[in-house]
């Protein structure tokens, strides 16, 4: 994604801004999945995973939601 000039948030070791990744309280790279679905090829039945945000990430995708999306204005 850095090459691309949209490195991962928290990456500073790729080019992520270090001033936001402070902002947002990120010591690590935000990479996480909050659902995912597949096909495993052993038996062909679609299946999903889920799972919330660690601690550090809720907290970061909240202190970056607009005021009126937080409290709940909109």
């Amino acid at each position: 994604m850095a090459a691309l000039r949209h490195p991962c948030v928290g990456d500073l070791l790729y080019g992520a801004d270090p001033v936001l990744a402070a902002r947002l309280g990120l010591t690590r790279q935000w990479l996480h999945a909050v659902s995912l679905t597949f096909t495993p090829p052993a038996d062909g039945r679609e299946v999903t995973f889920t799972s919330d945000y660690p601690a550090d990430l809720a907290h970061a995708w909240t202190s970056c939601e607009p005021k009126a999306d937080r409290d709940g204005d909109r």
